[in-house]
């Protein structure tokens, strides 16, 4: 049986070091970098994707093609976790798990995504990695879903990786990308 992965994609976030732009709305191989964050996901194995919007909600829904649940984070301005949080309590029961993108990561590729997916084992922690690096995204079984509500401000996922070191499967996706998010008009105008 395969296991239901579900994603979300945190695409709430302020921007705040790109300036005046959302970065999620920037273009990215002719598409948004949102959307082609989604475009990746709906070509994987995911099972589905929950794209947590909050800051310019309407511009990222718009900017989005495919068919995705939205969920609104009225909290963004408090920061990642909240839009973690909001993620997480809108996955239907019946998910196994859940992959945690994030949305100004277009680097990563579908295969990527299944390469993490295939490797899924109900009650772990799966963690790219790269040189013995842990990068994004990670997926978390469902028994860890309250674990979120314990995080505060803009702390991510990652801090649960400290709570359950015991628990994680790292999987080697030798590739910069699960590193390489953009944050800056600088890291912008590399690509």
């Amino acid at each position: 049986m395969t296991s239901r992965i579900a994603a979300i994609v945190l695409a709430a976030g302020q921007s705040t070091r790109m300036g005046e732009e959302n970065k999620l709305l920037l273009t990215f191989n002719d598409k948004t970098m949102v959307n082609y964050v989604v475009e990746q996901l709906v070509t994987s194995k995911i099972s589905s994707i929950y794209v947590v919007t909050g800051n310019d909600a309407n511009a990222v829904k718009k900017s989005i093609q495919a068919k995705v649940n939205f969920v609104n984070n009225p909290e963004f301005f408090k920061g990642l976790s909240t839009s973690v949080k909001a993620g997480i309590e809108a996955l239907p029961d019946d998910v196994d798990g859940v992959m945690i993108c994030l949305g100004d990561m277009p680097y990563i590729t579908s295969k990527n995504y299944n390469d993490l997916i295939t490797a899924f084992v109900d009650k772990m922690i799966i963690a790219p990695t790269t040189n013995g690096k842990i990068g994004n995204p990670l997926i978390f079984a469902r028994e860890y879903f309250d674990d979120f509500y314990a995080l505060d401000g803009d702390k991510g996922a990652r801090k649960l990786l400290k709570k359950h070191p015991d628990n994680i499967i790292e999987v080697d996706l030798n590739t910069e990308a699960i590193f390489q998010d953009i944050d800056t008009p600088e890291e912008y105008e590399e690509i």
